[in-house]
């Protein structure tokens, strides 16, 4: 293999993404714990 082509070590994560990624990760959570809840009232009422 070329080095040429290696971007291994290279690369910098960029610190914005990774930011959103962990609002991303905090929506999805809160909205499975209202599908959650949903289920539990839609299980209650019957």
């Amino acid at each position: 293999m070329s080095p040429h082509f290696c971007k291994v070590g290279k690369i910098k994560p960029n610190l914005n993404k990774l930011m959103s990624l962990k609002e991303i990760e905090k929506i999805i959570s809160n909205f499975v714990e209202d599908i959650h809840k949903v289920d539990y009232s839609q299980t209650v009422n019957g």
